[in-house]
């Protein structure tokens, strides 16, 4: 099930944040899926799906180059793009549904006020406006790829995906602070793990391994 808005007032980001797009101003949508194949634990992995997606149909579409910031948000020139949520439900061995909402800023970006990392909008990079319905297509075609072929050969796929998604991070390599729930660390990212884990360097030399958070540069 694939619902769409054309404008968003109140969109719920990440740690219930306020996501707003004027009208016609974005690719706004949230997919609902039943992976039940996907153990619960991999669940997140589907940021991954999102964010390769993303990148891909952006790629194709405006012939712009997109990099990912862990762990979910999309980023043109260092400035965000589009972010990712997923929300899951599931039982102890099985996953009932996964909700993956998204959104692009294709011609404005949002309110100053409402953002806490400096922010772009598709239009502002290229020659030509960008066309809605055509990088909705992109997208779930490229959505739709991946997704089979996780559902096809988790096994096989799973890799190349996470291979994907790491090679187009902007994180890695870079000195960074990130703001957790504990509080804010500071150091490099040297990975991310697998498991999505991202590794801090600190400059004391203590390694922290974060699951959550929001990273600034």
């Amino acid at each position: 099930l694939l619902v769409g808005a054309d404008e968003q007032t109140a969109g719920r980001g990440r740690r219930g944040r306020v996501w707003a797009a004027p009208p016609s101003s974005a690719l706004l949508m949230s997919l609902a899926l039943r992976p039940h194949w996907l153990a619960p634990a991999e669940a997140g992995g589907l940021v991954w799906l999102m964010g390769v997606a993303l990148c891909e149909a952006i790629s194709c579409t405006t012939g712009l180059e997109p990099r990912l910031k862990w762990p979910n948000d999309v980023l043109i020139g260092g400035h965000k793009v589009a972010g990712v949520l997923l929300e899951a439900s599931s039982t102890s061995n099985q996953l009932e549904h996964v909700i993956i909402g998204c959104g692009i800023n294709v011609s404005a970006s949002p309110p100053a006020d409402l953002v806490r990392y400096p922010a772009t909008h598709l239009d502002a990079h290229t020659a030509k406006p960008t066309e809605r319905l055509t990088l909705l297509r992109a997208v779930l075609l490229r959505l739709d790829t991946w997704y089979t072929a996780l559902a096809t050969d988790f096994a096989a796929t799973r890799p190349a995906l996470f291979a994907a998604w790491h090679a187009l991070l902007d994180t890695i390599g870079t000195p960074i602070h990130v703001e957790t729930a504990q509080g804010t660390l500071h150091g490099i990212a040297e990975a991310v793990e697998p498991d999505g884990t991202l590794r801090l360097r600190a400059a004391d030399g203590q390694l922290h391994l974060i699951t959550s958070g929001d990273v600034f540069g």
